[in-house]
């Protein structure tokens, strides 16, 4: 299926979601009065990254310029988490869901991605796998919010990655190169297995069987050979080398699994959040830096969060599992 490439457009969509979450987060820390001169300009050095960074930030702290909205942003900061102590049987007051109705309405705007859906090919939701055969009998398994479009001839085997990941099984066949087309590289393969996966810190490749040619687009040098138990990462403007990697770790999501070791609170959260149907603020930064060592089951991600907060020294606000705020 021929399309037009409004990759461009999607990666930007992915961006301001991305940015409008952290500025919400943000804004809340900010409320807190407790806030130390260090997070203060943590703050403003995320401000500083870029206009765009700034201009969210402003928006964000617009919403807040009520006295109702500014209060409910205290509570959930844990300016005043004994409200919460003593009201745990009272249903919420309406500052705090104006508070969750304002960041609901990001969500929704995420969940409608009518750029990817019109694309798609194959495409998957949160906490979802799908595996599916392809027309030259090649098997690919799309990972949670992944979506990819077809283009084969009697001369190309074409697969446009337009966001997530995907493992490949490519049937071999010498006429007809498979090529692998994603926002910062073009993967060529011949009878092998690989996983590619995009996002805003670029394109990342992990070879399980064979052997693939990776290239980047911005033509920044020739085209690197990745062989298999190797990973690559490629960025907008550069394309690393090779690293040999634990090829079962690396693909544990095939088997609905997440294994880490000795990693960061906040990135096993980010990745969760991959899996979560809905949104998860981490308030408390300080606890980001703890490292983790476990196994979560991402196809009960609600079970894998509850998991994973055992690990740490956080309290919790949830609706309906579709928002969870950690602070």
């Amino acid at each position: 299926m021929q399309r037009t490439d409004d990759s461009d457009d999607m990666v930007l969509s992915e961006d301001e979601a991305r940015l409008r979450k952290e500025a919400v987060a943000w804004v809340i820390r900010v409320q807190n009065r407790g806030l130390s001169q260090e997070d203060r300009r943590a703050c403003e050095a995320w401000q500083a990254q870029s206009p765009r960074h700034a201009l969210m930030y402003r928006k964000v702290s617009t919403v807040w310029e009520s006295p109702e909205l500014r209060a409910a942003a205290a509570v959930v900061a844990g300016v005043e988490p004994s409200w919460f102590k003593a009201k745990a049987a009272v249903s919420l007051r309406w500052p705090v869901l104006a508070l969750i109705c304002f960041i609901l309405v990001g969500i929704v705007a995420d969940h409608f991605d009518l750029t990817t859906r019109w694309q798609s090919d194959y495409r998957t939701e949160s906490g979802e796998r799908r595996t599916v055969e392809l027309p030259d009998r090649s098997i690919a398994t799309l990972n949670t919010q992944s979506a990819i479009a077809l283009s084969f001839d009697g001369t190309t085997r074409r697969i446009r990655l337009l966001k997530g990941e995907v493992f490949l099984k490519v049937q071999p066949d010498s006429e007809r190169p498979f090529l692998l087309d994603s926002i910062d590289t073009v993967v060529r393969a011949v009878g092998t297995a690989f996983v590619v996966r995009t996002d805003s810190d670029g394109d990342r490749i992990t070879v399980l069987e064979g052997a693939v040619e990776v290239e980047s687009k911005a033509k920044t040098g020739s085209p690197v050979a990745v062989t298999a138990g190797s990973q690559i990462q490629a960025e907008p403007h550069h394309l690393g080398r090779p690293q040999a990697v634990d090829v079962a770790t690396a693909s544990s999501w095939l088997r609905g699994r997440l294994v880490v070791q000795n990693v960061p609170f906040v990135q096993v959260l980010e990745e969760l959040q991959r899996y979560h149907a809905g949104t998860i603020l981490l308030i408390n930064r300080q606890v980001g830096h703890i490292n983790v060592t476990g196994t979560y089951n991402v196809d009960d991600p609600a079970g894998a969060l509850a998991l994973l907060l055992q690990t740490v020294p956080l309290s919790t606000i949830s609706l309906a599992d579709r928002l969870v705020i950690l602070f």
